[in-house]
């Protein structure tokens, strides 16, 4: 498709928030200058960023039309990301992440996937990206079609949706709520809103977006604001319960409240390195499973189970285990090893 750059109305609109990432932004906009679906605009969301990022921002929008740039003081990424749903013009909508890159025809097939299927929202599958390296994330074995019943119980229990926005392309009319402010993990609770109108989705093997690990982003996410990670679950899991009652049973949802509380105190354990920290940490941890049913061994399995029970009842054992597991562990040290930056 030839570039559609002076209309109106866009079919897709794509937002990337962006700050601090002047070494990996060329790459990402140079490939969505190189997508094969050419009716798009970019919204470059320059959420205050100290580096170069202002500057090649602009130098992008002065290159192509497609390209439009809003510069804004720091609010962080909900906020960059909400500025650009305002100024959004398409009939669809795309987020990458500026320190990622995209394969050329990756928009191109989520709108055929989208419009062909009839449905709201259409996924594709990842690469994690390390130096050296890539891990593939295929999701699916051939494309699917899946209803609201399934999209709420595949997004507590199963594994064909993550909560990642960067890999989907979502109908404008099912945006129905803004990304949180000042929350981490703002992908699971404004999924959760999003849902209410998300009638069906289509699922597509291709594995088209490049998803960078980085040192930075790992800190920032698994060490010591675990817990919201894990009390963005909780919520996930009431909110998509109210949608549709009947898409899980009572021991699907223990189990994956479970299991989401022992991978929380797991990493917290593993990636906090102050002791009294990791111990306040874990102990948050544990006062949110108040109310959760008593972990069974049919639903957990016996290594999930004596987990859950030594983190209710000997939390400083949990820790010492989960630390000596991880210091033995080749396969995430030689991850560890090969993250960017």
């Amino acid at each position: 498709m030839m570039p559609q750059g002076a209309k109106n109305q866009p079919k897709i609109s794509i937002i990337v928030p962006v700050y601090k990432v002047e070494r990996y932004l060329p790459q990402c906009l140079d490939s969505i200058l190189g997508q094969t679906f050419g009716d798009w605009e970019c919204i470059l969301v320059d959420d205050g960023s100290p580096d170069g990022c202002p500057q090649l921002c602009d130098e992008y929008a002065a290159r192509d039309p497609r390209f439009r740039v809003i510069h804004r003081a720091n609010g962080g990424l909900s906020a960059a990301r909400n500025s650009g749903l305002r100024e959004a013009r398409g009939q669809y909508i795309g987020f990458v992440d500026s320190d990622d890159w995209i394969a050329s025809q990756m928009f191109e097939r989520l709108y055929r996937l989208i419009t062909e299927y009839g449905t709201d929202m259409s996924q594709v599958g990842y690469l994690k990206e390390y130096v050296g390296y890539a891990s593939p994330k295929r999701l699916v074995k051939q494309v699917q079609v899946i209803d609201r019943k399934g999209i709420v119980r595949d997004n507590i229990y199963g594994n064909r949706l993550p909560n990642y926005m960067w890999n989907k392309l979502f109908r404008r009319e099912v945006i129905n709520a803004e990304f949180p402010e000042g929350k981490v993990f703002e992908d699971i609770a404004v999924l959760n809103h999003w849902v209410r109108d998300i009638r069906s989705a289509v699922l597509a093997p291709d594995m088209l977006y490049h998803y960078r690990m980085r040192k930075s982003g790992i800190i920032h996410t698994e060490t010591t604001r675990r817990f919201e990670y894990f009390d963005a679950y909780r919520e996930k899991v009431r909110e998509l319960c109210s949608i549709e009652p009947d898409a899980i049973s009572d021991e699907e949802r223990s189990r994956f409240l479970w299991k989401a509380a022992i991978n929380s105190a797991k990493i917290i354990a593993r990636g906090v390195p102050d002791s009294e920290s990791r111990m306040r940490l874990t102990e948050t941890i544990i006062v949110l499973c108040q109310g959760f049913p008593s972990p069974a061994i049919g639903a957990l399995g016996l290594k999930r189970y004596f987990r859950a029970r030594l983190l209710l009842h000997r939390p400083a054992w949990f820790i010492r285990l989960m630390r000596a597991v991880a210091s033995i562990n080749p396969s995430r040290n030689h991850r560890k090893n090969h993250l960017f930056d």
